[in-house]
């Protein structure tokens, strides 16, 4: 193709497919984020996540910043005096919009988040408003009233503004209040008279419920309040009469009647200007407050919206545009340590905390559920542990029945009395509390050399506060490495020992039962038990609980477990039956019964009629707070392959421009140190495939790297650590044992290879050790290993051949019958083996890419040229008797006389933009 200047000149794209372009080629994105996307990656991590963390809850309705939400100090007046109750964080937790991974905000019931007076929240009583929320209610509690969300002034005698109430969940609970929500106005004039709205439709502990209230005035004596509940009117409330409704004035004295300020309106408890706090118990979400009436459609498509995965409009796409003038979605998390939010009737007091190298949430325990999540912990090194302080009513006196409940995932067969949880007190040979062993598989390992048979299953293990010997129930149910399984331990005493030792223990004796899989399988008739006690025997500090490893009163760190942990609760005082027990086991493993799994485990002990609190467990760890460093996923899978960042952040500068014109000036990327830090993606089923496939990653490498140094990897699963390498032992693996190893990966070989590819690893036994690799590899170029510029390498394979790709350009290929393969108990990993913590990368990296399909050539070079120069344009333009010839930068400008060549090197090095004089005729194209 070509242009009349005075002379003739085409632009032709590079040198890899030759082919003739137009003079005004547009690029295929405006900058590299849209260039990868517009080729549909199932998998882009950006990793440039906000490191933001605030006390701030956002406002991005219309009224902007004076909508924002602070995490505060409880102020309140109370007898009279003024004080703070200064304890207490708001917890990010799931959100309630299913399939979508956006956090809430958790209440433990010492916290709230306060918007500051504001009278466009508080329009006369003349003008209509809409209160939109999604509530988790975490408990059944309904006195003291608690109040999730308060807009109301009652420190003066006339009480003016409104607020919620979490009142009854049902008719069979005691007590007086009405059954649901409750909505309280006030007409400013005294305060024992409101203007009460309840919607009297019964909601589930742990569950998300979608509430909305409208206020619909036709005059300052004539309203209508309208409660809705999961999209449906509950109640219609026609209220006449003078005064009616009186909204907050922000007027107040604040020296006499209001010191803590004009009133706010907070979420969590009480706001600044009430006597008292009642505080909540649960979670929020999605905030909103709109100065109309929403219409009964509009409530209708938000709640259906909200509940379906598959929406085409982003929940908060629709909320917005019916204009909120408030809208939290209380996504963001408030600087704390990373914690585990305790859903167990101690609640703020059970608040667990993840030592550095926990990583989650891995995938969860419960089928079909996205908001799932677990803890993943592992036996490298020992800081692997979460603990939670000594609290007696996770320790009742030994004369109480109590349930223990977990979800196990073993990730690693190794035998040495690993302990998932322990709650023991080991000192002065007189033990108390109790531990969880991981034993054998199956019975098959019993038969592998020099082992030390403890039976196999999980052995939960007592102490009887005058000995150290253990009164022990074993499982011996077989389980496999990388399933979960679900584990139920009861106590019921039956006789009072009292203090054998005579050292303050008190013992008892009675029933040990053990359940797998809702079934029970083991009992010890004659256990017998001290609880531990605080203080302690030797009046030290008392026993704490810990999932992961030995709790610090057993040495913190030992006996660690390799695997995952899930919805663990602890209740005092019941003893869940064999029924309850089979139907949480399958709650858990079906997600087509209809029952909510944490409904069923908050409400075990409901008997009617149910004293609030009286059913709940005292600790329950479901395990699936977002992580506090996250690595969002862009690609197509969404929120399903989102990952988090393990021991380190992406406070790294990334490829920049301007000297990465594609990228942002203040990209960021993730560093990593070569020895543990990492990012993990878990094992997304939209991510295990096989066959084609393509891996992309920007990387800046140190020099020094381990062997080998992985990029990407999916997988390798944990081999089984008994299978024995003597030579002619001839040994086989125990039966069932992970001796297949297969993996997909981008890594440095060596310290001075770059490889792509695939490889699986079986093991026989000793002397049958098989292994094949299909790769492409390339040796490294001088400057790449601790140099200073960012390398783009992609890998491909096409179904044929595996290629590897260096800053565009195609420096690999092998031909291989074997491209991507499934990969069963090995997650993807950026920086380490795919579950983590060996052959570990060490340098920088960013914009890692996973695709289910071979990028062809021309699309790896545009990607690269995207990131480096910002477009793949050859753009020719007229000045004057000359014309200027521009080209992307980090490309080589190429000139023939022919249209179809030879084409050769412009001599220069040129100056970019080119200037020759317009005349003659030349043709000109770029290559990488």
């Amino acid at each position: 193709m070509r242009t009349k200047l005075t002379s003739r000149v085409v632009a032709a794209k590079h040198l890899i497919v030759a082919a003739i372009l137009p003079l005004a080629y547009a690029a295929a994105g405006a900058d590299y984020q849209s260039t990868v996307l517009g080729n549909a990656p199932k998998a882009y991590y950006r990793l440039n996540d906000d490191t933001t963390r605030t006390m701030i809850h956002t406002n991005i309705g219309s009224l902007g910043a004076s909508g924002n939400a602070t995490n505060d100090l409880l102020s309140y007046k109370q007898g009279g005096v003024f004080g703070f109750d200064p304890t207490g964080v708001v917890h990010p937790f799931p959100g309630a919009i299913i399939g979508d991974k956006n956090r809430s905000a958790f209440f433990d019931y010492t916290t709230r988040a306060t918007i500051p007076f504001t009278p466009a929240i508080n329009p006369p009583n003349t003008q209509p408003f809409t209160i939109e929320t999604w509530f988790y209610p975490a408990t059944d509690q309904n006195n003291v009233g608690m109040a999730p969300i308060n807009n109301r002034y009652t420190v003066g005698a006339n009480r003016q503004g409104w607020t919620y109430f979490q009142r009854k969940v049902n008719a069979d609970s005691t007590g007086g209040d009405p059954v649901g929500w409750n909505f309280r106005m006030f007409s400013g004039v005294g305060g024992g008279s409101p203007l009460d709205t309840t919607a009297v439709v019964p909601f589930e502990v742990g569950k998300w419920v979608h509430v909305v209230t409208v206020y619909d005035p036709t005059s300052d004596t004539e309203a209508t309040v309208m409660m809705y509940i999961n999209g449906v009117m509950a109640v219609s409330n026609h209220m006449s009469g003078q005064p009616l409704y009186q909204p907050c004035t922000g007027d107040h004295d604040t020296v006499t009647e209001s010191p803590a300020g004009q009133p706010g309106m907070s979420i969590g408890c009480y706001n600044n200007c009430n006597t008292g706090l009642n505080p909540y118990f649960g979670g929020a979400d999605e905030f909103a407050w709109y100065s109309n009436a929403l219409s009964p459609a509009q409530i209708l498509s938000h709640y259906q919206n909200g509940t379906n995965a598959n929406r085409a409009t982003p929940y908060d796409v629709l909320v917005k545009s019916h204009n909120p003038v408030v809208y939290l979605r209380l996504d963001e998390i408030a600087p704390s340590e990373a914690t585990a939010v305790n859903l167990g009737d101690v609640r703020s007091a059970g608040l667990a905390t993840h030592r550095s190298e926990v990583r989650y949430p891995a995938a969860g325990a419960l089928a079909g559920r996205t908001d799932d999540g677990a803890a993943a912990y592992h036996n490298r090194n020992g800081n692997s542990t979460t603990t939670m302080p000594y609290l007696a009513e996770n320790n009742p006196n030994a004369g109480t029945p109590f349930t223990f409940e977990a979800w196990l995932r073993p990730m690693r067969d190794q035998q040495g009395g690993q302990s998932p949880v322990n709650n023991r007190w080991p000192k002065l040979g007189h033990r108390t509390g109790w531990v969880i062993f991981q034993r054998f598989p199956n019975a098959s390992y019993a038969a592998v050399p020099g082992i030390n048979n403890e039976g196999h299953g999980w052995n939960f293990r007592m102490y009887d506060g005058v000995s150290g010997s253990g009164q022990d129930v074993t499982t011996a149910v077989d389980y496999k490495i990388g399933q979960w399984q679900h584990l139920v331990v009861t106590w019921e005493p039956q006789f009072q020992n009292g203090d054998v030792g005579a050292n303050g223990n008190d013992q008892w004796s009675g029933i040990l039962t053990a359940y797998v899989d809702g079934v029970a399988v083991a009992s010890n008739t004659a256990a017998l038990y001290a609880a531990n006690t605080n203080p302690p025997e030797d009046l030290g500090v008392p026993a704490d609980l810990a999932i992961g490893s030995y709790n610090a009163a057993s040495t913190l760190g030992n006996n660690p477990f390799e695997g995952d942990v899930d919805e663990v609760a602890i209740y005092n005082g019941y003893v869940l039956t064999p029924d309850q027990i089979l139907a949480h086991y399958q709650a858990g493993v079906s997600s087509n019964l209809g029952t909510n799994y944490e409904t069923l485990v908050m409400t075990s002990a409901f008997v009617s009629p149910q004293a609030q609190r009286a059913s709940l467990p005292k600790t329950y760890l479901r395990f699936n707070d977002p992580s506090f460093q996250p690595a969002a996923n862009s690609g197509t899978l969404g929120s399903s392959a989102d990952g988090n960042l393990v021991l380190t952040t992406n406070v790294a500068a990334g490829p920049q421009s301007p000297a990465y014109a594609g990228f942002e000036a203040s990209n960021a990327s993730l560093p990593l140190d070569g020895l543990k830090q990492w990012a993990s993606f878990n094992n997304p089923s939209g991510l295990n495939f096989s066959g084609q496939i393509t891996v992309e990653a920007w990387v800046k490498p140190d020099a020094t790297q381990g062997d080998p140094a992985r990029i990407l990897s999916h997988g390798t699963p944990t081999i089984s650590d008994y299978i024995l390498t003597t030579p002619g032992d001839g040994h086989a693996p125990p039966d069932g044992s992970v001796t297949n190893s297969p993996e997909v990966f981008l890594r440095i070989e060596g310290g001075v290879n770059y490889v792509v590819g695939s490889t699986v690893t079986i093991y026989t036994n000793n002397l049958e050790i098989g292994s094949n690799t299909y790769t492409a590899s390339f040796p490294i170029p001088g400057g790449d290993l601790g140099g200073g510029n960012w390398v783009h390498l992609a890998g491909t394979y096409d179904g044929s051949k595996w290629r590897l790709y260096r800053n565009g350009l195609e420096v690999a290929s092998s031909t291989s019958a074997v491209g991507a393969l499934p990969v069963l108990n090995g997650d993807w990993a950026i920086g380490s083996t795919g579950n983590g913590w060996a052959n570990n990368y060490a340098g920088g990296v960013d914009e890692v890419a996973i695709y289910d399909t071979a990028l062809s050539k021309t699309t790896i070079a545009t990607h690269y040229l995207m990131g480096k120069a910002g477009t793949t344009a050859l753009t020719i333009t007229k000045s004057g008797g000359n014309v200027n010839i521009a080209w992307p930068a980090g490309s080589i400008l190429q000139q023939a006389t022919a249209v179809g060549g030879p084409y050769t090197d412009v001599a220069g090095p040129p100056a970019n933009p080119l200037t020759v004089p317009a005349s003659g005729t030349k043709y000109y194209r770029w290559r990488l």
